[in-house]
């Protein structure tokens, strides 16, 4: 059924809006958590092992939290709302946390909750948008937040710096930015979820079901080990003296994020108009590409303009990763049941979210950055000739033809 255009318009305009508040709650769950638990309550490993996690975690339990939202009958919208405003509780009781034993569970708990958001929208996009829109449309949103993000990281820092005790601030700025983004959310045209089919495995049996569904999530999980792995060691490879480079903060950051941000807005729109007019394979592969020679720039050389390339690329290649995460159960999913292919997807992110930068840290010591970028391209090669694969296969391609 085509998109309403009063539906289209109505969802455009408050998914920008939440896209700008979301940047402010991605970079608080993402960092600003773990630094106050260093620096304002001396936290242990473990627990700071936890924080790190806390997104990855809430991804992985998404299959089983949308079953059971399912049940409620609620639109996806209004589920997103209920999600938020928990983030938004949460927040406010870690701004106002005295001890590590009550703003560690409290940040985990609203990073949690915010991760179920993804499996949510993209029900959302696919009501609301036509096929051949949802990239450009998607991506307005996502640089957005990639540029209120950028914004709360240099303002927050500088702020920090100042007010190095007021994390509390940090916290109740999320809160509020999640309380703006629920009825935001909550007022986007919607339907409720489809209930779960019966089963103990849930929506994980899909990857039986769908025999191109199962495939398609081993080359995503090598993807993302190739991606998650080394994505970390981007700054430890220019901040540890060990590695052979005598630069200052500033250039850090320069190399690191300012490069990144930029190409990572950048990409968003080339790959925004890109994706609506590719085949999503191809589109995947020329991804792929981008990012191989991302990794050669940045880790197989010892020259800063060299590695400043690969910082750009690197923005370039993850900007349209994430459209292509987000967006490309749409184009395999009946409409009914994206949902749930979202969730199965969105959890087995959570769970190489969590394993990969453990394994990349553990690896470093036995091996340098640069020999992990040679196993983590041996990875990115080997889901790209999966991915040919499925392109020698007409009934396989045509499933992911790029929208009519």
């Amino acid at each position: 059924m085509p998109a309403d255009p009063n539906d289209r318009l109505r969802t455009y305009r408050r998914d920008l809006l939440r896209g700008a508040l979301m940047g402010i709650l991605e970079v608080g769950a993402l960092s600003f958590g773990l630094l106050a638990a260093i620096r304002a309550f001396d936290a242990p490993d473990p627990v700071k092992g936890a924080l790190s996690a806390g997104m990855a975690l809430g991804m992985f339990l998404a299959p089983y939290v949308r079953r059971r939202a399912a049940r409620t009958g609620w639109p996806a919208a209004h589920l997103g709302r209920a999600f938020l405003l928990g983030s938004a509780a949460c927040y406010g009781a870690a701004a106002l946390a005295p001890t590590l034993a009550l703003f560690a569970p409290a940040v985990l708990l609203g990073n949690a909750l915010l991760a179920q958001l993804p499996s949510l929208l993209v029900t959302i996009y696919a009501r609301n948008y036509e096929p051949a829109e949802r990239g450009r449309r998607v991506s307005h949103a996502f640089t957005l937040t990639a540029l209120s993000g950028a914004l709360l990281s240099l303002a927050g820092g500088a702020f920090l710096d100042r007010y190095p005790n007021a994390f509390g601030t940090i916290f109740g700025l999320m809160a509020v930015a999640a309380l703006l983004a629920a009825p935001v959310v909550g007022r986007m045209p919607s339907d409720p979820l489809t209930p779960p089919g019966p089963g103990p495995r849930g929506h994980f049996r899909l990857l039986r079901e769908d025999r191109l569904f199962g495939p398609m999530m081993a080359a995503w999980m090598l993807l993302g080990f190739a991606n998650l792995s080394l994505l970390p060691l981007r700054v430890e490879r220019l901040a540890n003296p060990a590695y052979g480079f005598d630069l200052s903060n500033g250039e850090v950051v320069f190399l690191t994020v300012f490069l990144f941000s930029g190409a990572r807005v950048l990409g968003l729109q080339v790959f925004g108009w890109l994706f609506e007019r590719m085949n999503f394979l191809v589109y995947r592969l020329v991804l792929n590409g981008v990012l191989a020679l991302a990794m050669v720039c940045y880790f197989q050389t010892d020259r800063v303009a060299l590695i400043g390339l690969g910082s750009v690329l690197f923005g370039l290649g993850i900007g349209g990763g994430n459209l292509a995460w987000t967006l490309w159960v749409t184009r395999i999913a009946p409409e009914e049941r994206i949902s749930e292919y979202m969730s199965v997807h969105v959890s087995m992110a959570g769970i190489r979210g969590m394993l990969a930068p453990f394994l990349a840290y553990n690896l470093v010591v036995w091996i340098t950055p640069g020999q992990l970028s040679l196993l983590s391209m041996g990875l990115l090669t080997l889901a790209s000739l999966l991915l040919l694969r499925f392109w020698g296969r007409p009934t396989v391609r045509a499933r992911f033809a790029r929208p009519a």
